[in-house]
């Protein structure tokens, strides 16, 4: 792959690049249109790793997109600098760091209500709810694994591409850069076993094909792509962000004793005593952990920026493999944090019974809208409850006798993983009559 190709400024769904003359970048212009957009505002209410959280301190889908853009900023300004020194790339300095601040803020977009426990929800009642496996019943093989693996990486590239602004071609009409940036996992579902990870829908497969065509992407095989570089930075920002400020979140809560979190942040510090002094000499707990936050975060930033350089070669063959966090010379350490972070924070009881409520819920809206296809494919017309039922939906996410099952399926998953956590409850009261009884 070639840099100067990767930095491509063509927009998804024009027949060619901008012209206007504006004091905003392209990549500029991406970063705003995400910042204004509906999805990126619904992120606000949610589930970050705490569900229906009672404390404002913690973070939400909202605040921890915020954050893993600044981080992935400073990646992209760090790598991109070095770039534009050694390859003499006609951009500007701040370009790549704005593309990958603008795919870190998006990158979280896609992600159903209750955090990882929704795409659970969604993957488990379509393998064991009765709607769920008549459905896949009658979508084609090839497409059916789009909601058996159900993904929030590709419902997000499908929200840009086609849920905003869907009266335009392309969606958001974003750069091939930032979208591809984005696309941490550039392979359709069919190239994917069990539960692993993917990032593109079938429905959105022939756009990509475009996107990696524009870009240069290496192919790897049939609607499967090497990442763009960048990508690599993304999952970066968001493996530093993840771990490292939900260990702050948990020590907030009570989960993780200052203690543990000291010696784990110093282990990846490497017990540096001029830290420590440092630390030693802030009087207010609260401050000492934001501090060692806010130096570790630096530190796994400057060394994962050193990995992606001493690999750029392996990386543009798209040959390399890894995480850039996997590489870093402490590694080991932040092995351990994400341990910490799993067994006391992720696996807490305020989460997992919060996220057990939250199978209910998402199990109950999906059964309620998913009967609606499931009428109309097989009986060719609606009873009366579903003719109810479908009024409930938006246009934009109505079944029609016109599309397919996959289609038609389609929007029922839409709908769902753009609801907020708050809605998400508020439909399943709704629709389960718990609002008429509270009246």
């Amino acid at each position: 792959m070639q840099w100067q190709t990767l930095f491509s400024k063509q927009r998804v769904g024009k027949s060619k690049s901008d012209n206007i003359d504006h004091d905003r970048s392209e990549f500029q212009r991406d970063y705003d249109r995400i910042i204004f957009s509906s999805a990126f505002r619904r992120l606000q209410d949610k589930t970050q790793v705490f569900p229906l959280s009672k404390s404002d301190y913690v973070r939400t889908r909202l605040t921890h997109s915020l954050e893993t853009s600044s981080v992935g900023r400073s990646l992209g300004y760090m790598v991109g600098s070095k770039l534009i020194e050694k390859h003499g790339l006609d951009l500007m300095p701040a370009e790549p760091g704005t593309v990958v601040a603008t795919a870190c803020l998006m990158h979280d977009i896609g992600n159903p209500p209750f955090g990882h426990s929704g795409e659970d929800a969604i993957r488990d009642w379509f393998d064991n709810s009765e709607i769920g496996q008549n459905l896949c019943t009658w979508i084609e093989k090839s497409k059916r694994t789009d909601f058996s693996l159900f993904e929030g990486n590709a419902q997000g590239l499908r929200t840009v591409l086609a849920l905003q602004r869907p009266g335009s071609k392309g969606g958001m009409q974003l750069t091939c850069a930032t979208l591809a940036a984005f696309t941490k996992y550039p392979y359709v579902s069919e190239h994917v076993t069990q539960k692993k990870k993917f990032g593109i829908f079938t429905s959105e497969a022939v756009t990509y094909t475009e996107i990696a065509a524009h870009l240069g992407l290496v192919e790897i095989a049939e609607n499967k792509w090497a990442r763009h570089p960048f990508a690599y930075l993304v999952e970066a920002a968001d493996d530093i962000c993840y771990h490292v400020v939900d260990m702050e979140d948990g020590h907030r809560l009570g989960l993780v004793s200052f203690d543990e979190l000291y010696d784990t942040f110093m282990a990846i510090l490497g017990n540096d005593p001029k830290i420590a002094k440092r630390v030693s000499g802030i009087d207010s707990k609260k401050e000492q952990v934001e501090y060692l936050r806010a130096t570790t975060i630096n530190t796994l930033v400057t060394n994962s920026c050193e990995i992606f350089m001493s690999n750029e070669q392996a990386i543009l063959d798209g040959v390399f493999t890894s995480s850039l966090t996997e590489q870093i010379s402490m590694a080991d350490e932040f092995s351990m944090l994400k341990k910490i972070a799993i067994e006391k924070v992720y696996n807490s009881t305020e989460v997992i019974d919060t996220e057990a409520a939250a199978y209910e819920v998402l199990w109950k809206i999906l059964d309620f809208f998913g009967q609606i296809v499931c009428e109309l494919h097989k009986e060719g017309t609606l009873g009366s409850k579903c003719q109810k039922s479908i009024k409930l939906l938006p246009d934009l996410y109505r079944p029609s006798e016109n599309l397919g099952v996959y289609e038609n399926t389609q929007k029922i998953v839409d709908y769902v993983s753009g609801m907020t956590d708050a809605f998400a409850v508020g439909t399943f009261n709704k629709i389960s009559g718990i609002s008429l009884l509270r009246r």
